[in-house]
């Protein structure tokens, strides 16, 4: 069977923010060398079913390595069997009673409701006859001014960062949230090892550069004020909601971006 490569950096990928684009580290990601495979299979000369057949094969090997890699964490099939039909039950109801936490969390919810008002802002400025362009990444061919292209690039990367860390914040608080539930397991863990602090601090991360970003664009456009400063005014709120449930989250310490691997 396929062996993981020495130079990737076991779990990397589970800390960070899955922008590769932007990422140093992508050299020692076994995640990130699985796509560019895969984009090579799929951009080769091969035909359809003879790609599909070799996704699949890849897609095998890499379950295998995942499931081998991820046994510590799980709990055996046989352990599972020896549980009797009222302890299966119970295990489920719990697990169901967590979702249910983690679904009406304040975290969640505000998370939430920022990720839509942030897609709301967005596409808005759909029509915008400046705005519309640069949240496409693009700059109107008219302009040719060098200075004004070099700070419109600023706020095309500002509105990018915005773009794609407003998905990432909820789904990070809610996978915080769902490690936590789990809190028992990671007990036995030093704290800067334990999984809920590693994602909370990857939401951290998060906020703090989509709280950079709209500054950004507000220091190149005041007219945007008054929509933007309740959408930074949610993200603080996210951002302390965080550091009071997740205290030790910036203890983490997140394998090849916070250490010298």
């Amino acid at each position: 069977m396929k062996q993981f490569d020495p130079h990737h950096i076991p779990g990397i990928y589970n800390w960070c923010d899955r922008w590769c684009e932007h990422c140093k580290m992508t050299s020692k990601c076994y995640l990130y060398a699985q796509e560019q495979e895969d984009k090579a299979i799929m951009e080769s000369d091969l035909d359809h079913d003879e790609k599909m057949e070799k996704i699949k094969e890849k897609l095998t090997e890499t379950m295998e390595m995942l499931s081998e890699a991820a046994e510590e964490f799980e709990m055996d099939e046989e352990d599972m069997e020896e549980l009797d039909e009222e302890e299966q039950d119970e295990m489920m109801h719990d697990h169901q009673i967590s979702q249910i936490k983690i679904d009406i969390h304040p975290l969640s919810d505000l998370s939430e409701i920022y990720m839509k008002e942030c897609m709301d802002w967005v596409e808005s400025k759909g029509k915008d006859t400046l705005l519309g362009y640069l949240v496409q990444s693009k700059i109107p061919e008219e302009i040719c001014d060098q200075n004004e292209i070099e700070k419109l690039k600023k706020v095309i990367s500002h509105l990018e960062s915005v773009q794609w860390n407003q998905t990432m914040i909820p789904a990070k608080c809610r996978g915080a949230l769902n490690y936590f539930s789990d809190k028992s397991f990671w007990d036995d863990y030093p704290i800067e090892e334990r999984a809920y602090n590693g994602t909370a601090k990857v939401a951290l991360i998060c906020i703090q550069n989509s709280i950079n970003a709209w500054q950004g664009i507000l220091f190149w456009s005041k007219d945007e004020e008054e929509l933007i400063l309740p959408l930074l005014d949610k993200l603080i709120q996210i951002k302390q909601m965080l550091e009071e449930e997740f205290p030790n989250a910036y203890k983490f310490i997140r394998p090849g971006f916070d250490e010298n691997c």
